[in-house]
């Protein structure tokens, strides 16, 4: 029977129990939050010294302040029963992550980076965690990770009472040998043996060691050989092995000094060149003909970027050693592989010649039928230049705009309902209703014209910054940084605050809607829709604050769902809302939802959900994230996925209209990945970031502004005239501002 009330949080369910401790989804009517309750076993009621102990823990963890350890909020007993309090994580743990596949390179290296500040910090505060395992890694729904249970191991193993009737304490599948060993003057040293563990079963799925009994397990870790990772993955980088093996080493002396150190030679082997590792990938396999086997030509992800894959991509099965073949013998199979693909045309060999790599790149590119398909280079020939979007043409190159229709040459033609014809009106390019493009660098906000001239640098903070958005006026940039709205003046530089949310976890969405009216607010989750006065917000200090201005009590907060992000209809009588929920399965999913705000009811019937039931996005079944997604205010929304490089995915495109859905539009040569997709002013373009997946961790960033009814024409396309983006987990957040036309 669940237990309705501990002190004063409701109970809303039991989300796990164990051997340590039962956890509860609870909510805390003070802060008006959901929180994570989790209860120490009665066993600890009747040690007489436990309280003292416990309560000197509790208070050692909730001392830990950083961005990547779950907080601890408050401790107490109920019912004689001990117990404390953290922030409730919604986006689960590592454990059930991969309970649907092993993670990449890239992603484990991403986990371990963020982790890596706060295990450190922790231990130059002589703060060991002693139990790091998948569970103990839960992320919010952005899919930042956290650490949590700090010094719940140590708290139980002082205890005089046990739960296993012995002193050493753990779990056995991560302790490491001086663990296993009970050795009392343990330092971070042995939480860095768990990470090695942990990396190793992030990557494959399973842990290193397994018998079928703790004790087996535990004496592996003392006399076992680190096992090769190779052997279980063959398609991961070399260096992950040499990354394992330090991690893991017998003597603490042999292993890395700190968990940086750690996650900077992870990061490395995520980022080597791995050629010869997609080398071994392919003459690894059995004798079967390349054209029985398509996948594993056809499929350039799996070729070109070996530590990238799509969600849902399966791991190449596992290869014994012995199997491995020299060079030689490699480029005499890759010859063969050529043979058996068919004629190549000479201008496939000339761009393998001058832009690919080698015979391996050929493949990346190839289709596996008896002649390979035209690849098309991105460079027309100079008797027709090709006009970047935004750009100016040059002088008798076009006298007006022409639409050119894609043809089936090599050379794909460009698409030049984008060159604009300057006119009095407008100094600079005007395209799809706008006049400028301001987008997110080094921390900063960058504005220029859409032909890259007069590049600014707004700010200077070099702090994160999300959710831009233009004024109506365009005078003016509002953004989120931290738990502050903020707005800058694009011509004096001047930033405000608009108002600040001290009182919360998280603030993810301040959206204005299209008459500045009313905006859209999010905080932990849940949606408010108050008036848009700025004097009135910066008088709110708590939730309550933000109620009581609001005009619809059923929208302040709306209580159906969670909510991350939200945009406007047109005429602000309809929001579409990212929703945090359950797909029915346990499993807990993003959709967009179309909501009714014109009548102030309470839970409105929503006019559309997606992209369940309506299509499904790739790889959503096992990571249903929705990345961004912005929409027209009519009927057409554009969405992108969450594929690498923390959020860049596959573009997608769905009409509420027809409930029909454009998969995997991909227009920059039919290749991944895209992330922040907004539509221009007038609903005729697209803007949005582009990387290409073939650069793996070192992709460049660069933007595109595409004419939507252009899109799967075969037309060509470049990127704005602005410097590349070389972080390739920059989140740019292009937004293009409504042209200001002056007489």
């Amino acid at each position: 029977m669940l237990i309705e009330k501990i002190g004063r949080y409701e109970i809303k369910s039991e989300i796990g129990r164990g051997g340590m401790a039962t956890v509860y989804h609870a909510y805390d009517p003070n802060f008006e939050r959901d929180v994570a309750i989790k209860i120490l076993p009665r066993a600890f009621v009747h040690d007489p010294q436990f309280r003292e102990r416990f309560l000197r823990e509790a208070k050692m963890i909730a001392s830990l302040e950083h961005p990547a350890i779950v907080p601890v909020y408050d401790f107490g007993e109920e019912d004689s029963q001990p117990y404390i309090v953290m922030r409730y994580m919604a986006g689960g743990s590592i454990a059930e992550r991969l309970e649907q596949r092993p993670l990449t390179v890239d992603e484990t290296s991403q986990i371990i980076t963020r982790l890596a500040p706060a295990l450190d910090a922790a231990h130059a505060s002589g703060i060991i965690h002693r139990d790091l395992k998948p569970g103990n890694i839960l992320f919010d729904q952005y899919g930042n990770a956290f650490l949590s249970d700090f010094g719940i191991a140590r708290l139980i193993q002082q205890s005089n009472a046990t739960l296993t009737g012995e002193r050493v304490i753990g779990t056995p599948a991560y302790m490491s040998p001086e663990q296993v060993q009970g050795e009392k003057a343990i330092d971070g040293r042995s939480d860095i043996y768990a990470l090695g563990v942990l990396i190793y079963q992030m990557l494959t799925g399973q842990v290193p060691y397994q018998s079928e009994t703790a004790t087996k397990v535990m004496m592996m870790h003392l006399l076992e050989p680190v096992p090769d990772i190779l052997e279980a993955r063959v398609d991961l980088p070399l260096a992950c092995q040499s990354v394992i093996a330090k991690a893991m080493a017998k003597d603490p002396e042999d292993r890395f000094n700190t968990t940086a150190e750690l996650a900077s030679a992870l990061e490395n082997a995520a980022e080597a060149d791995d050629t010869t590792q997609v080398t071994r990938i392919i003459h690894e396999e059995d004798q079967t003909t390349v054209s029985d086997k398509p996948d594993q030509v056809g499929e350039a992800e799996n070729l070109s970027d070996p530590t990238v894959t799509h969600p849902g991509t399966a791991p190449s099965p596992p290869l014994s050693q012995n199997k491995r073949r020299s060079p030689l013998i490699t480029i005499g199979i890759i010859l063969l592989v050529l043979l058996v693909v068919g004629s190549l045309t000479i201008s496939t060999l000339a761009y393998v010649g001058t832009n690919g790599t080698g015979p391996l790149a050929m493949l990346a590119q190839a289709s596996v039928t008896a002649t390979l398909k035209p690849t098309f280079t991105r460079y027309p020939p100079t008797s027709t230049p090709e006009i970047e979007l935004g750009a100016v043409p040059p002088a008798g190159v076009f006298d007006t705009p022409t639409q050119v229709e894609p043809t089936e040459t090599p050379t794909k033609s460009p698409t030049q309902t984008d060159v604009p014809t300057p006119t009095p009106e407008a100094k600079h390019p005007v395209i799809g209703g706008a006049d400028k493009i301001a987008y997110l660098n080094q921390g900063d906000i960058w504005l220029a014209n859409l032909d890259g001239t007069d590049l600014t640098r707004l700010t200077e903070d070099n702090t994160e910054k999300f959710n831009l958005q233009w004024t109506s006026d365009g005078e003016a940039i509002v953004y989120i940084s931290g738990n502050c709205a903020k707005s800058i003046q694009i011509d004096s530089g001047r930033t405000e605050n608009i108002v600040c949310f001290n009182f919360v976890d998280l603030f993810t969405a301040f959206e204005l809607s299209p008459d500045e009216k009313q905006v859209a607010i999010t905080l932990d989750n849940q949606l408010y829709i108050v008036p848009y006065d700025p004097g009135a917000l910066t008088q709110v200090k708590t939730r309550t604050d933000l109620s009581e201005i609001a005009e619809c009590e059923h929208f302040a907060p709306f209580q159906r769902n969670l909510v991350n992000m939200v945009r406007w209809s047109n005429d602000g009588t309809l929001i579409a809302a990212e929703l945090l929920t359950n797909l029915g399965t346990g499993k807990r999913a993003n959709v967009i939802q179309l909501i009714p705000i014109d009548t102030c009811i309470p839970n409105p019937r929503a006019l559309d959900n997606f992209p369940p039931p309506r299509f499904e996005m790739k790889g959503y079944n096992k990571n249903p994230i929705i990345q961004n997604f912005d929409w027209n205010g009519l009927s057409l929304f554009t969405i992108t996925n969450n594929v690498r490089n923390d959020g860049f995915g596959d573009l997608y495109f769905y009409s509420t209209e027809l409930h029909t859905a454009r998969f995997e539009v991909n227009p920059i040569d039919g290749t991944c990945c895209y992330r922040d997709p907004h539509w221009s002013p007038d609903g005729s373009h697209i803007v949005l970031a582009y990387q290409s997946y073939l650069g793996g961790a070192n992709s460049v960033t660069q933007l595109y502004l595409i004419p939507y009814g252009s899109l799967e024409t075969g037309a060509n396309y470049l990127p704005l005239p602005l410097p590349e983006i070389t972080d390739s987990r920059e989140k740019p957040n292009p937004i293009l501002r409504p042209a200001q036309i002056t007489h």
